[in-house]
């Protein structure tokens, strides 16, 4: 078994490649999406390293090869571990926490101790990955992330929006206002009602996806006022070669919220991707999200724990 550190130059194409089999072979984000791995290369890691000044979750990405075949790898998620292992290969999993809980330190933030909150996150359906941990003396704590899954051309959805609020795809909207809008839907605090004027977290995070070989097909979602005031996002990533989209991220400002309108906004998605004869479409979520997008008619697939064990 040869392990490698990722180098996105030399290794990109191949880890697409190696998510897109998986993804073909179980249906499901046991393995990540391709769009998902994209979304943390170009996205989360631009907000995360060039605008919050953290370490880059792609350098600390690691590569477990058999025959020059990609078998396994490691994908931080910020200060997380998270990992995609292909059928037949489960006793690599020891392995790669051997690894991780040393190489991957630096991801996480230290007590007044010394110590690190060390966080695994594995599918609950994955049996196997919970004895490990177990026996190596981690504690599943309360909370779950879902996969949650819905199947565009099993449905229509009419759009219906209070009258004041349309839903739009996203063309003729200033950037920066969109970008502006999806930070103030998760950080309700800085919101001061206005989406122009200069704005940094988020800006460069909002350009960088662009580069991702899946933006081409990808679209936007919003509900917006009649005044193009932005009440809801949501972006959606879409892959012709495994017939899937992927949604990330959805938000709605604090002062549009209860209102409905993330259902509406997803229901949108779903109707374009009918369009486009897209088969699967994904989002992930975690505590009240999972009602949300429930009640949006995404089933949930799978559940997801966090580990935790303090090193």
């Amino acid at each position: 078994m040869k392990v490698k550190k990722f180098n996105k130059n030399e290794d990109y194409n191949q880890i697409i490649d190696f998510l897109t089999e998986e993804y073909k072979h179980n249906k499901n984000l046991l393995c990540w999406l391709p769009a998902r791995f994209d979304d943390l290369i170009f996205r989360i890691d631009t907000l995360y390293h060039n605008e919050r000044g953290l370490q880059k979750s792609q350098d600390f990405i690691y590569i477990f090869e058999e025959d020059n075949q990609i078998v396994g790898i490691i994908v931080p998620d910020g200060d997380s571990f998270n990992s995609c292992i292909k059928s037949g290969y489960e006793n690599i999993f020891s392995q790669m926490l051997d690894l991780a809980e040393k190489e991957l330190q630096p991801l996480f933030e230290k007590d007044a101790n010394g110590d690190i909150d060390f966080l695994v996150i594995s599918h609950d359906s994955l049996k196997y990955q919970a004895d490990e941990l177990r026996k190596r003396g981690y504690v599943r704590d309360g909370a779950s992330d879902y996969d949650n899954v819905q199947h565009p051309m099993e449905t229509n959805y009419v759009i219906e929006l209070p009258e004041g609020y349309k839903q739009v795809y996203g063309e003729g909207l200033d950037d920066n206002m969109k970008a502006k809008a999806c930070h103030y839907g998760f950080h309700p605090i800085d919101d001061d009602g206005v989406l122009t004027g200069e704005f940094k977290e988020g800006k460069l995070a909002y350009q960088a996806r662009k580069k991702s070989r899946y933006y081409s097909n990808s679209f936007e979602s919003l509900i917006v006022t009649d005044e193009k005031d932005i009440c809801s996002y949501c972006f959606c990533y879409v892959d012709i070669n495994t017939n899937t989209a992927f949604i990330e991220p959805v938000c709605t400002r604090e002062k549009y919220r209860n209102k409905g309108f993330a259902k509406q906004m997803l229901h949108s998605v779903i109707n374009r991707l009918k369009e486009m004869n897209i088969e699967s479409c994904y989002i992930n979520s975690y505590d009240w999200r999972k009602k949300v997008y429930n009640a949006a008619g995404f089933k949930t697939e799978d559940s997801i724990g966090f580990w935790h064990k303090k090193l």
